[in-house]
């Protein structure tokens, strides 16, 4: 009795060790700025997180000076987006900030989804229990 009392307290350990182990990570990505070097950190931050905890659920939220990131003529950075897309990553272009600057989705790398509100996007993502990184200044 002793001995499976024993066995069955090591299995509990070990089952829950690596349920610990594969917990989903949800992380949202927000990025206001047209800084190229603030595009640069967050495609290095995203590869860092993948990296280290594969299969991590990312969205980047590109909003106001960001949505430039996102536009295939004005972007230096299309082929690291694609690439991470094809991880999974997901990248969300904010319409308003689309329309403050004139831009429509035949303009966006293919990569790129539009939301209607870069805020309320990156808020519905916390409210979902995403962890909230912002990206620049």
């Amino acid at each position: 009795m002793k001995k499976l009392l024993i066995c069955l307290f090591a299995s509990l350990l070990i089952y829950g060790t690596s349920s610990a182990q594969q917990k989903q990570h949800k992380v949202v990505f927000d990025i206001t700025s047209s800084d190229t070097s603030d595009h640069s950190t967050v495609l290095r931050q995203i590869n860092n997180v993948l990296k280290d905890a594969p299969g991590t659920k990312i969205e980047v939220v590109c909003h106001s000076g960001a949505i430039f990131m996102l536009v295939k003529e004005k972007t230096s950075f299309s082929a690291e987006l694609g690439k991470l897309a094809d991880k999974g990553v997901q990248f969300a272009a904010c319409a308003n900030s689309m329309r403050k600057n004139n831009l429509d989705k035949t303009q966006l790398i293919p990569a790129a989804a539009v939301v209607p509100n870069g805020v309320i996007e990156v808020v519905s993502k916390e409210e979902d229990g995403w962890g909230y990184i912002k990206v620049g200044h």
